[in-house]
């Protein structure tokens, strides 16, 4: 069975090097103001019809002081959608490339999936299938062990354990699976957006932050064809938790789509 992109929304944070701004002026709660871009950043992304300020709705760049390296920042996408979100993307990359923005061992590429439609039971079957395709993911992404190790740690198989012991009766709404994400950590849920449960290769917190699904498996890169497929994968999972195929079906699905991205890593710059 192949999917196709649905209308569910996404976002990309891509995490770089050598992106210059000024930095002794203020900025506004991380994101950095427009006055403060570089013009020649701000013309490129206009001429290619992408937007970039600091709200939400535009291309915009945040502080990010996880990435070690001089002129390190976050490029952070407005919601996309379908085929010309992918486009869209794939032009972004190509223009902070242009402007000289590298990559390192501790930058990743982050993509938010909305989960607005999900529930309990879309939830576990996420976390199941990624029981399943998690130690692939990681097997498949070349030098990214300084990122494991912090920034996108694997799932509990705690965690895992105590999931598929939930009867559905005990998961008819979120609760309890708050309750076993958040028990990972000696942290609260509090809605705060740097929980430390974040920091895991699937980030459940950012669902009931922020109303999403966050991969953060995947190391930085200004590739867009490694992007677009890394995008198009981690949407068909959240598409086939959501339709809870049998298992399989689930293999079939998702196997196409992880060999056209594992394939595109070939292109990875070292």
């Amino acid at each position: 069975m192949r999917f196709y992109l649905t209308g569910r929304s996404f976002g990309v944070e891509i995490e770089v090097n050598h992106l210059w701004y000024g930095y002794f002026l203020p900025i506004d709660s991380g994101v950095v103001p427009p006055y403060r871009l570089p013009d020649s950043l701000k013309e490129a992304f206009n001429q290619a019809g992408l937007p970039m300020g600091n709200r939400e709705d535009t291309w915009r760049l945040e502080e990010e002081h996880s990435v070690r390296g001089r002129g390190a920042v976050e490029v952070v996408s407005p919601h996309l959608r379908g085929l010309e979100g992918l486009r869209d993307l794939e032009k972004a990359l190509e223009i902070i490339r242009d402007q000289g923005a590298t990559v390192n061992g501790t930058c990743g590429f982050h993509v938010h999936h909305d989960a607005s439609d999900f529930g309990c039971r879309e939830l576990r079957n996420l976390l199941e299938l990624m029981g399943v395709w998690e130690p692939l993911i990681f097997k498949a992404i070349p030098n990214n062990e300084k990122r494991v190790k912090r920034a996108c740690r694997p799932l509990s198989p705690k965690l895992l354990e105590l999931v598929n012991r939930c009867s559905e009766e005990e998961c008819e709404d979120t609760h309890c699976l708050q309750e076993l994400w958040y028990a990972q950590e000696e942290n609260s849920p509090d809605k705060v957006r740097y929980n430390e449960t974040r920091y895991h290769g699937l980030n459940l917190h950012s669902y009931w932050f922020r109303g999403t699904v966050e991969f953060r498996y995947m190391r930085g890169t200004l590739i867009g064809e490694v992007a677009k497929k890394w995008v198009v994968f981690t949407h068909v999972l959240m598409e086939t938790a959501k339709r809870g195929l049998e298992h399989c079906d689930r293999e079939k699905a998702l196997s196409p789509y992880f060999e056209e991205w594992r394939k595109s890593l070939v292109l990875l710059e070292t």
